[in-house]
């Protein structure tokens, strides 16, 4: 018996939650070895030739290079400038603290843009999910947060901020695109075009060199980096614009309360993490957000002349 469209839905959200709750292990080892902003630029330029070849392949190239225009901001806004925000930004906040600012404010982001664009439906459990969601999300990070506060840097945070704001008015603005041209062309032309700004970015604040991008051979770091191209970048990606076509904003956005879960979990059975009361509560309140905010109508998306072929 075929799945509804919903079920199909929730099934794709489960599989970007879960990819990109994996993807902070290998950042973790991706970054020891090379600077953050050249690992972030190769990533996103080589998951968008994949993107990019498939859609080709697809017939689809065409219509994403006719709107080429439009995505061009639109990818430097959910590529470049979060990447860069968040990867500068780190330098002078605590992990503990950057999770929460980004993390937290992306669903608040998604909410607000979607709604001042009409691309999403208000609903009271949604917002309430989204602030139970974040209340989560504290709780989780809580033994992270512990910091001296002369140490916290307004320019670190105002980085992260800034840079997750752009990405979720760059997802909340591709949603009427997304409606003629399908997601895996979108998302292709959003990481490589992105991937050039992050480049660009990368050569002008990073030392770059021959031994730097030797370390991608190294095993460990070539493992990390093709999960990161092919399964973070190209699969992730493309179900992610999926969703914000198909379920909103809001909803496709609320892989930020789950991922932290995955990620907490794998850092527990690789990396022999602590896992305590505060990370127990703060999954279950997450979850349960998630749970709250999931359901409900939407505004119904019909796909415009561009062709739709199988689930992307």
């Amino acid at each position: 018996m075929p799945r509804s469209p919903n079920s199909q839905l929730l099934a794709l959200f489960v599989t970007v939650s879960l990819i990109w709750g994996t993807t902070w292990i290998a950042i973790k080892i991706g970054v020891s070895a090379m600077p953050a902003l050249t690992l972030s630029a190769l990533r996103s330029l080589a998951a968008g030739m994949i993107l990019l070849a498939l859609a080709e392949n697809a017939g689809l190239s065409r219509w994403a290079f006719r709107s080429a225009g439009k995505i061009v901001p639109l990818a430097l806004l959910t590529n470049a400038l979060p990447y860069a925000g968040l990867f500068w930004g780190m330098q002078y906040v605590d992990s503990g603290v950057a999770a929460v600012v980004n993390l937290a404010l992306m669903p608040i982001g998604l909410f607000a843009f979607g709604l001042a664009f009409g691309e999403e439906t208000y609903l009271h459990r949604r917002l309430a999910g989204v602030f139970l969601g974040v209340c989560g999300l504290v709780v989780l990070f809580w033994p992270r947060l512990e910091m001296d506060p002369q140490e916290l840097s307004v320019w670190g945070l105002t980085a992260i901020v800034l840079g997750t704001l752009a990405y979720c008015l760059g997802s909340v603005l591709s949603r009427p695109l997304l409606r003629e041209i399908s997601p895996l062309a979108v998302s292709g032309l959003h990481m490589f075009i992105g991937g050039i700004g992050l480049a660009v970015i990368a050569v002008a604040v990073e030392p770059v060199s021959g031994r730097t991008l030797s370390a991608l051979l190294q095993p460990a770091v070539l493992a990390s980096f093709l999960f990161l191209v092919v399964a973070g970048g190209a699969i992730a990606f493309a179900i992610y614009m999926r969703l914000i076509r198909d379920w909103g904003p809001t909803r496709a956005g609320l892989y930020a309360f789950v991922s932290p879960i995955v990620a907490v979990i794998l850092g527990v059975v690789v990396l022999d993490e602590s896992f305590g009361p505060f990370e127990l509560v703060g999954s279950a309140i997450m979850l349960g957000a998630a749970a709250l905010s999931i359901g409900g109508p939407d505004k119904t998306v019909h796909p415009g002349p561009g062709p739709d072929r199988g689930p992307f």
